[in-house]
């Protein structure tokens, strides 16, 4: 269904949290990771992008599951799990415990003998986002995660499978991403980042802070045709780079037009810069870091194998 029938269907005021909801990087974040690690969350649910942005706006079962899918990954896993919205308090204690290591700010719940529940609620969208993902952050931080990626590369997987590359950017700090499958739909977003100094706590010397604007450019065909004509009048060579990939594959059917347009903008991808990062951030690029991070384990078992044999060789 395209964005103009959902306005149609939907009071204003849904629009307007979807928009807000469009505007954050842990909405991208959250749908990335529910469609690489499907196979690892055996989840049956065959939901949308658009289902599970109604479902932050106005929590529903299809949120309650989304939770419980992710709670159930990580141990210890409550034995009342399962009972109706037991699953917020079990929820407030994973938080409590890793807050600090995957998110930002100040934890926006608590446990409080019940009252959590009502509060989860009443909490903005945007917030029940940052929560959702910071929940999927703790679940890629399981064991059984690191071992997924493990025995999909054995078979021959490559690792883009799993860390998501930006199509293009330019020395501005304009960054394109495009990611989906068949299932949650494609998206094509836009990452601008700029640079300010801020003052440090004791007041003397400034620090760069990364300021990071975020866009959902396109989430049906309609609108990647709309992202064709827009780019169609520009001198910018990343954005006619995208223009060309898209035009190339405009005629096809609307979900392997998105295959298309996907396999299509990878080839053009850029290789992606080292730099220092604080211990948090909500970037797009820091969420591909810790699935880079996941890889790397993997990448080092072998060698540690193989030295392990070699010391035991020697003893013998």
């Amino acid at each position: 269904m395209d964005v103009a029938d959902d306005r149609k269907a939907v009071p204003s005021s849904e629009i307007d949290q979807r928009t807000k909801l469009r505007k954050r990087c842990e909405l991208a974040t959250v749908l990335n990771f529910l469609s690489v690690f499907e196979p690892l969350l055996k989840s049956k649910m065959k939901v949308t992008a658009e289902d599970i942005e109604m479902a932050i706006i106005e929590p529903n079962d299809l949120l309650a599951k989304l939770h419980v899918m992710l709670l159930k990954g990580i141990p210890p896993v409550s034995k009342t799990l399962d009972r109706t919205d037991a699953w917020v308090t079990a929820l407030c204690k994973k938080l409590t415990d890793w807050w600090p290591w995957v998110a930002d700010g100040d934890l926006p719940l608590t446990e409080n003998k019940g009252k959590e529940i009502s509060k989860y609620k009443e909490l903005e969208p945007t917030t029940r986002l940052v929560v959702l993902k910071a929940l999927c952050e703790i679940r890629l931080k399981q064991g059984d995660a690191v071992s997924y990626i493990n025995s999909t590369m054995k078979t021959g997987s490559e690792v883009s499978t799993f860390r998501k590359k930006k199509i293009c950017g330019d020395e501005r700090g304009t960054l394109y991403w495009l990611d989906g499958n068949d299932s949650i739909g494609y998206r094509l977003y836009k990452e601008v980042r700029g640079f300010e100094s801020k003052q440090n706590d004791k007041g003397k010397g400034f620090l760069p802070v990364i300021d990071v604007q975020w866009e959902t450019l396109a989430t049906s065909l309609e609108e990647f045709r709309e992202v064709v004509v827009e780019f169609s009048s520009s001198k910018i060579m990343m954005e006619v780079v995208l223009l060309k990939s898209t035009e190339e594959r405009k005629g096809s059917k609307t979900t392997k037009t998105k295959e298309a347009i996907l396999s299509g903008f990878q080839f053009y991808g850029l290789t992606r810069t080292c730099r220092t990062r604080t211990a948090v951030c909500y970037t797009y690029d820091e969420y591909d870091k810790r699935i880079s991070e996941a890889i790397s384990v993997h990448q080092r078992q072998p060698k540690k194998r193989k030295m392990a044999k070699e010391r035991e060789d020697v003893k013998s």
